[in-house]
């Protein structure tokens, strides 16, 4: 599978996941308090040291795990 066929790939999963409701629940290891609004939803997250797990649209939670504040929660 070529670069153009994952992205397309990525594009039909991301849609899925919105039609599914699919979420994702990611933990915080921060230590204040954040707002952040969702790059690709829009969507308002808040989290915090109190309630670090949330759950999280797919196609937001791509760029919160590129930053080592957040990661996937088991």
């Amino acid at each position: 599978m070529c670069c153009g066929q994952k992205r397309n790939a990525m594009k039909l999963d991301g849609q899925a996941a919105a039609e599914t409701g699919a979420v994702l629940h990611l933990r915080y290891r921060g230590k204040l308090s954040v707002h952040l609004r969702g790059e690709a939803t829009g969507r308002l997250y808040r989290f915090s040291p109190v309630q670090p797990v949330q759950p999280v649209d797919p196609r937001d939670a791509r760029a919160l795990l590129l930053t080592p504040l957040f990661r996937v929660s088991a």
